[in-house]
């Protein structure tokens, strides 16, 4: 009945169910046919929501949410248009960098790529960028939202993995950071060769103006991790307090965030919260039945068993990761891998921390590769293009994710430097 279970789970999703029906769907079936008491299927549903930390999710959604409606993305985008516009392919490179400095503020990849995208994307067609392109480097780029922190993502990961969020904030910082300019390296080059524009060199000027109109914004990543680190405050408190600094600067220090801004902002919020805890909850479900019946543990083992290299094994979770991120979304994925690849991770010896970034960059990927591609479905609507043309395109920034993926699974201190150094 188990592997029925987990075979019906894909001939849903493969119907087109959402993820959350699907799981809860398939892992129904499992508990009516082997009699288990339904009251137990409640219990776990709700019960695993009961948590301080999971208290963060709808926090930083507002937060975020208040980011965006109250204009810093466009503040954002003009900083990075005076930083790197001299650059070849220009406008291109000024979405990568947009999208790694708003990732520090909004903490979600598809918030990212909607506001990024929508101004940028038809300014880059103006210009001469193929639609493909612009798609391509918006969906790809966007992806760090969830790996620079503050991420909602790494609540769910330490919450499932019993790990310190405030260590996962600060170890996601450094592989984002080298995802972002392995992207901008990629465009750069790209653009040298087909020979897209570059525009007119900055003056000291309008990089000042450029810094002086997104201060405040810069500064809110800071004054979270900086108020993790030092102890003021838990990763769940500078949540709160997050989305608190968004109201304030949004609606009195840039004057841009009005009423109706904010409705709209909580209206959001309590979407993208719902949609989250939905699919923590079906999640939930199936994951208990999975480990119930020690699918993770026998996995496990029978890895292990095998003899084969660390390195290679490495190698073989990561591929694996890759794979998952492409059928099927994020959240899903950490509740049936978990369980059964941080006993594997941690028997070769890597960190908990460290496999945990791996798993969550390797994953991200597949927000912009089809069939469920998040960002690059909206990418690829704001471009008016079909998906299926953007694949060329596509390839460069997927192939170029991977390796710096692969470099950030055998190189444990690019992910462990920097949470050793700050929070001894």
């Amino acid at each position: 009945m188990i592997w029925i279970m987990i075979v019906g789970l894909f001939v849903l999703i493969a119907f087109g169910v959402p993820i959350a029906f699907s799981m809860g769907a398939a892992a129904l079936m499992y508990v009516l046919v082997e009699g288990i008491p339904l009251s137990i299927v409640a219990q776990r549903f709700f019960s695993n929501t009961q948590s301080f930390a999971f208290l963060a999710v709808p926090f930083f959604i507002l937060a975020g949410s208040l980011m965006v409606h109250a204009g810093i993305a466009q503040r954002i985008i003009q900083l990075a248009h005076s930083l790197v516009r001299w650059l070849p392919g220009g406008l291109g490179c000024v979405s990568v960098v947009t999208n790694m400095v708003l990732a520090g503020v909004s903490g979600s990849s598809v918030a990212d790529a909607a506001s990024v995208g929508s101004v940028l994307i038809p300014e880059m067609k103006k210009k001469g960028y193929s639609s493909s392109f612009a798609a391509s480097i918006n969906a790809s780029a966007s992806v760090v939202g969830i790996i620079i922190p503050p991420s909602s993502t790494m609540i769910i990961i330490a919450w499932l993995a019993n790990l310190s969020v405030a260590k996962m904030f600060i170890a996601g910082a450094i592989p984002g950071i080298l995802i972002s300019l392995a992207y901008l390296v990629t465009t750069i080059v790209i653009s040298v060769k087909r020979g897209y524009p570059r525009e007119q060199r900055p003056t000291f000027k309008e990089v000042a103006q450029g810094v002086m109109q997104a201060f405040w914004a810069i500064i809110m990543p800071i004054f979270m991790i900086g108020a993790i680190i030092f102890g003021i405050a838990t990763a769940t408190e500078v949540a709160a307090l997050s989305a608190v600094y968004a109201f304030i600067i949004g609606f009195f220090v840039y004057r841009s965030l009005d009423g109706k801004k904010l409705m709209a902002a909580l209206k959001e919020t309590v979407v993208g919260t719902t949609v989250v805890m939905m699919i923590v909850c079906s999640s939930s479900i199936f994951t208990y039945i999975l480990i119930s019946e020690g699918i993770p543990a026998m996995i496990s083992s029978a890895l292990l068993g095998l003899g084969i290299p660390d390195y290679l094994m490495i190698l073989i979770l990561v591929l694996i990761l890759f794979v998952a991120g492409m059928i099927m979304d994020l959240v899903p994925n950490l509740f049936i891998f978990i369980p059964i690849f941080f006993p594997i991770a941690t028997g070769i010896g890597m960190d908990p921390i460290h496999f945990a970034i791996v798993m969550l960059c390797a994953l991200a990927l597949g927000l912009f590769t089809p069939p469920v591609g998040t960002t690059l479905f909206l990418s690829c609507h704001l471009a008016k293009i079909k998906v299926e043309n953007t694949y060329k395109d596509l390839i460069p920034y997927f192939v170029i994710g991977a390796l710096v993926v692969i470099l950030i699974a055998y190189i444990p201190g690019l992910v462990m430097w920097l949470p050793d150094v700050l929070m001894k």
